[in-house]
């Protein structure tokens, strides 16, 4: 039991990080590994305890849309966490755009909640990924 969440709060710990290397700017903390450390926590004791009531909350919505809509108990989840730990933010920002010859990306403004979709779909794959590495 012990040894479980304690692999938890690493995953959590090393996913926070990887993605705030990934989205540098977007995803920011102050205050270095505590911050982490604290965020970890907090996202374990989260999903331990307020996931299962939004997923609740959003099954009829989820049942209707054969879980395509579960993206969204994480999208809350990644908002209370970051109402609770005040220093790790998650900024709006402005995409420059891109030009691949065959491909034409125009430059898009990221509002504060598209900000949040961006980086719960950042997060979401990254602990995913880390989950199924260390997986016993």
């Amino acid at each position: 039991m012990i040894r479980l969440f304690f692999r938890t709060v690493s995953i959590n710990l090393l996913g926070i990080y990887l993605a705030s290397q990934i989205l540098s700017g977007i995803i920011v903390y102050v205050g270095g590994v505590q911050t982490l450390l604290m965020a970890a926590l907090v996202i374990a004791g989260v999903n331990l305890f307020v996931r299962p009531i939004i997923n609740l909350l959003l099954l009829p919505i989820n049942l209707i849309t054969l879980g395509m809509f579960r993206w969204v108990s994480n999208l809350v989840t990644l908002f209370l966490v970051t109402r609770l730990i005040s220093n790790l933010q998650i900024r709006p920002f402005d995409y420059a755009g891109a030009n691949l010859g065959f491909l034409i990306i125009p430059p898009i403004h990221f509002s504060a909640f598209m900000a949040f979709v961006v980086a719960t779909i950042t997060l979401t794959i990254t602990f995913h990924f880390l989950y199924w590495l260390f997986q016993d």
